[in-house]
């Protein structure tokens, strides 16, 4: 991620309003009913993309080649698990924060996940951390993670109903809990990961989970700034791990949720 000097995060929203979609040919991007969890549709969003090139590590690895290398992982273990992964960006792609979520709303997905990499001016600075969604201002750390995001970006004009629709969903107590036991779902398998230091499941108010219509995480895979970890991060093979460990998080929270997840369908803006 990148660092920044600024503990000011924008409270934005995203929301669900018409806009060309990136989902994969094959997925349909038409809002679908809840449906068990051995048929669970998961949001696989790999951060950055395209002339945003998130951080980069010391020896010029950047995070999102990385991320979407961690995508494609991923979306291959939740295949292998069941599970119908949709992509907010296969490619080297740029996706604006406003619609990263948009696009989970509009193909129906049962959960959002998205990735990056950590970075840090301490270069010691190592492990995994797996956030959920914080509606109020998080702690000083956790808000310069959150600020990553960049500048607010522009609301689209016809916006206003939609993002107060979404954000009394994302009020209700039972949703926010559902993003944190997602969270820790994760957070557990990734503490299991030989070499990643723990280092918590926390809140922030990330612009990309806002409108997600879905319980909705943040995963910083590891710090790519720690040129261990950056060495690490080229390997594919323990991508592959990473990638079944969220996997292994996801499946685990699908299994206590017992074939039930809170969603909600993407409105259309009239």
């Amino acid at each position: 991620m990148r660092l920044r000097s600024t503990l000011l995060v924008p409270l934005l929203s995203l929301a669900a309003w018409p806009l060309v979609s990136q989902v994969p040919a094959g997925e349909s991007a038409q809002a679908q009913p809840a449906r068990p969890a051995s048929r669970l549709k998961i949001a696989v969003d790999a951060g950055h993309g395209g002339d945003d090139r998130g951080a980069k590590g010391k020896s010029g690895l950047l995070e999102k080649e990385v991320a979407l290398r961690l995508a494609l992982a991923l979306a291959e273990r939740l295949r292998e698990f069941g599970y119908e992964p949709v992509f907010t960006r296969p490619d080297d792609t740029f996706i604006p924060l406003w619609d990263r979520a948009k696009l989970a709303n509009e193909a129906g997905a049962d959960l959002f996940v998205s990735l990056h990499l950590n970075a840090s001016r301490a270069r010691g600075a190592k492990g995994s951390e797996v956030y959920f969604l914080s509606l109020g201002e998080g702690n000083a750390d956790a808000e310069i993670v959150a600020a990553e995001n960049g500048p607010e970006p522009e609301k689209p004009a016809d916006a206003d109903g939609v993002v107060a629709s979404i954000l009394e969903d994302l009020a209700q107590k039972a949703y926010l809990q559902d993003s944190e036991k997602l969270a820790v779902e994760i957070q557990i398998q990734l503490n299991l990961l030989g070499g990643i230091k723990e280092r918590g499941v926390k809140q922030a108010p990330f612009v990309v989970l806002k409108g997600a219509a879905m319980p909705a995480v943040l995963v910083e895979t590891a710090f790519i700034s720690n040129p261990k970890e950056e060495a690490r991060l080229k390997d594919p093979a323990f991508l592959r791990r990473v990638a079944d460990s969220i996997a292994k998080g996801i499946r685990a929270y699908a299994l206590e949720a017992n074939g039930t997840v809170r969603r909600r369908a993407a409105q259309p803006v009239r």
